[in-house]
């Protein structure tokens, strides 16, 4: 498996919205699977895993008529390619699918901006 640390470019992108716990943030890829380990202060030998499968991109249609997402991570693609990819996640995004990235103050924030910039989406 491949591993790529991210933690010091999400410290310079996002500050101290950054949970002061996370003391490793890591974009890992295989042949089949992309996933982001985090590592906490709290329990630093114990990653929190999540499978990056569940994030798609487009959404792409055949001459079939059958609609498939395609995957916003490619584990057949270049590791930094994939990251760079997961670093320019929008900050909504980033919050609804990684729990404890941000802190809880940031998290509440970036949803109030989100709510306030778009008045289509009603506030949960």
């Amino acid at each position: 498996m491949q591993r790529l640390e991210l933690l010091g470019q999400f410290i310079k992108l996002y500050g101290d919205k950054i949970n002061t716990e996370l003391v490793s943030l890591k974009y890992c890829q295989t042949a089949e699977n992309a996933l982001i380990e985090m590592f906490f202060s709290a329990n630093p030998l114990t990653p929190v895993i999540t499978n990056l499968e569940f994030i798609t991109g487009d959404i792409i249609t055949s001459a079939e008529g059958i609609e498939k997402n395609l995957s916003f991570f490619d584990p057949n693609a270049d590791i930094v390619d994939n990251a760079g990819s997961f670093i320019q996640l929008g900050e909504y995004s980033l919050i609804n699918c990684f729990d404890n990235l941000f802190t809880e103050k940031a998290e509440q924030d970036i949803s109030k901006e989100y709510f306030k910039n778009n008045p289509f989406h009603p506030e949960p």
